[in-house]
């Protein structure tokens, strides 16, 4: 399986298209949480309708969830606030765990450094986490001997997933990057287990 993941759009349509191109091919779309911007609608109608167009399944964060504790927005159409309204909070699938925040709160949990991925890798169980919520690319590996060592991702080309190490990986943002001036987006082929960071302007 060919994943394409992408997380925090914040209401920004334009580099969201940018980054959905960056994914033809694929064989699955995943958004990991935060369609709309902060705790507003502005460019949420745009961007939930490209996702759908694309067949992505999502997942529920912060800021999804303020909304989705509100009634529906007049410009969004019901068919596509049930899409938006039918996200979980994670999604797990052939030893694979995709949410917003973190393995423990999957909402809110930030993975921000060494000790907050070691506390995930000894609580649950899965070969690969991908994340969002961070706003920066991020990668943390876990040894069998219980190390939790900080993974550098290039820039350019392909970086392989050893087979006897679990990974917790933070995907970045589309709109709102916070390590870089543009956005970013993970290609995953699971059964190579190589990944690769695309990075592209979000003006």
């Amino acid at each position: 399986m060919r994943y394409g993941i992408l997380a925090d759009v914040h209401g920004k349509p334009e580099a969201l298209h940018k980054a959905l191109r960056l994914l033809h091919g694929v064989d699955r779309i995943l958004f990991l949480g935060d369609v709309p911007g902060y705790r507003d609608t502005e460019g949420l109608p745009e961007c939930l309708q490209a996702l759908a167009d694309e067949g992505a399944l999502g997942v529920r964060g912060n800021c999804d969830a303020y909304v989705l504790s509100h009634r529906r927005p007049p410009e969004i159409a019901p068919a596509l606030w049930d899409y938006y309204a039918d996200w979980p909070e994670s999604i797990k699938e052939e030893g694979l765990l995709f949410v917003h925040g973190g393995p423990r709160d999957p909402i809110h949990e930030r993975v921000d450094g060494e000790h907050a991925a070691w506390a995930d890798f000894c609580i649950f169980d899965f070969d690969i986490c991908f994340h969002g919520h961070e706003h920066r690319v991020t990668a943390f590996a876990y040894s069998d001997d219980g190390d939790v060592a900080t993974v550098a991702l290039p820039e350019s080309g392909f970086y392989t997933l050893e087979a006897n190490r679990r990974y917790i990986i933070g995907v970045g943002s589309v709109g709102k990057p916070k390590d870089d001036c543009r956005g970013s987006v993970i290609l995953f082929d699971q059964g190579k287990r190589l990944l690769r960071v695309e990075r592209f302007s979000i003006e």
